[in-house]
């Protein structure tokens, strides 16, 4: 990562967790780093994302407490140093924020090592989570968390200016149609929100997921889109029909799915516009950085998701764009 920027954060993070990153290895994802550390059974995440109130931090951890009832391999947050679970400094004016999580064991997996087990324990894992999320929505509890929606309509606010109008009228359209859809018990709740490899471990058939930070009230299909449009980045089916290549996915995904939640055929009818939708939020947050840290040409980063989210079919243009590079992040 940019070297300035993470000789900064070392020096804050080594005063709060007495942990040094030189020993980590360094993954981002729109507006989180993930400082991985070999052989460590935890990790640290660092936000970039606008601040939380207290509420919304409590409701976090509360959610956690209630998934990790029901899935073992869900994160806990652990203190820093000083006893707290999050810890919040400046760098150059920018606000970032700090958690560690516990428990994190295994690695993140890479596109050459994903097996159709792989994408079975996966869709497992999301299937409990969003399993009781339902179960909650039915009992009637509320916790104090934004809505996706929300989300992306504020951060589309912010970045007005740097988004150019035939851009923003496509993601507008995305926009729309998710906001028309209905938010059905089984079908809308309380997700992960950033669901994605470098967001979760794995060791060997269990898949360690932390970083609850952008969880959200949101349809389900948003965390799958996100699953899914990250091993696209990731590289994997580069140069083939990424259709062909989420069928693919799929097949093995819903195995492990549907084993703890249980959903209609139409279920999955609108996966590619959410895909879209994750694609168009990629592409927003991006316009809100001026420096990602971990890549030299921002600016061509954010060109990619453009030109993608720019198009009549996303789907199409994403295989076009990846069968070019083979891999994104």
């Amino acid at each position: 990562m940019n070297e300035s920027l993470k000789a900064a954060m070392r020096e804050i993070l080594l005063d709060r967790y007495g942990i040094d990153i030189e020993r980590a290895k360094c993954h981002f994802s729109t507006q989180n780093y993930a400082f991985v550390f070999p052989g460590e059974p935890f990790m640290i995440r660092v936000s970039a994302t606008p601040k939380k109130t207290r509420g919304e931090i409590l409701s976090e951890l509360m959610w956690l407490d209630d998934l990790k009832q029901f899935k073992q391999t869900v994160c806990e947050p652990n203190v820093s140093l000083r006893g707290n679970l999050l810890e919040e400094f400046e760098i150059d004016g920018k606000t970032y924020r700090a958690s560690m999580f516990r428990t994190a064991r295994g690695v993140i997996k890479s596109t050459t090592d994903m097996t159709p087990l792989f994408f079975i324990c996966v869709g497992d894992l999301l299937g409990a989570i969003h399993h009781v999320s339902t179960d909650e929505r039915e009992l009637g509890i509320k916790f104090k968390r934004q809505s996706k929606a929300g989300d992306f309509a504020a951060l589309k606010a912010r970045v007005a200016d740097k988004v150019p109008a035939s851009v923003m009228e496509k993601i507008e359209r995305i926009e729309a149609q998710v906001n028309g859809l209905s938010q059905d018990i089984g079908r809308y709740g309380l997700c992960h929100g950033d669901f994605h490899m470098n967001n979760f471990f794995v060791e060997e058939n269990n898949i360690w997921v932390f970083d609850f930070d952008g969880c959200a009230y949101a349809h389900y299909l948003y965390d799958i889109a996100s699953f899914i449009q990250a091993c696209f980045l990731c590289g994997y089916g580069a140069g083939r029909d990424l259709r062909k290549v989420m069928d693919e996915i799929l097949h093995y995904f819903k195995i492990g799915y549907t084993l703890n939640h249980s959903c209609d055929e139409h279920f999955w009818d609108d996966l590619e516009l959410f895909i879209a939708y994750r694609t168009a939020l990629t592409y927003l947050s991006l316009c809100e950085i001026d420096n990602i840290g971990v890549v030299e040409d921002t600016n061509k980063i954010k060109q990619f998701f453009g030109f993608i989210v720019s198009q009549d079919d996303v789907m199409n243009a994403m295989t076009a764009a990846m069968g070019k590079g083979g891999r994104l992040i």
